[in-house]
């Protein structure tokens, strides 16, 4: 029976990151978390080439200390881990989508009147600024 598509491409993949990285600069990459590790221990750059080269790492020792330079400061990228979809119920999914009385700003005026602090909230009518009083409504349409 065939197997599918993505299944197949999918162990291409897997096979693929299974062998050993093409550049030394990747090995490095690769072997940063442990690098870093054995340096919080105390060792030095220069102990851990020196056991690498034991073990058959063959680079020079100024050639692995800037290449270590430059993956530590290079950012670092995670590959993102599949996750399934959650499933939602269709009751929850009516809820989330047919909301009457939806607010946007709703956490934004709660903010706004929780702060601290005078916040003067400007007004058209100098008398009610001034003198406190109240036009009637026919009067401020005028």
């Amino acid at each position: 029976m065939p197997m599918s598509t993505p299944g197949r491409y999918r162990r291409a993949l897997e096979k693929l990151t299974g062998e050993p990285p093409a550049t030394k600069t990747a090995l490095i990459a690769i072997l940063l978390p442990e690098i870093e590790t054995a340096l919080a221990s105390g060792k030095t750059r220069r102990q851990i080439w020196q056991r690498l080269v034991e073990d058959g790492f063959d680079l020079s020792y100024d050639t692995f200390h800037s290449t270590l330079w430059r993956v530590q400061r290079k950012p670092r990228i995670t590959a993102a881990t599949r996750r399934k979809t959650p499933e939602v119920s269709e009751r929850a999914a009516e809820q989330l989508t047919e909301e009457p009385g939806h607010d946007p700003l709703a956490n934004l005026r709660k903010v706004e009147r929780s702060r601290p602090g005078f916040h003067y909230r400007a007004t058209e009518n100098l008398d009610v600024l001034v003198h406190g009083k109240r036009e009637s409504r026919e009067q401020s349409k005028r």
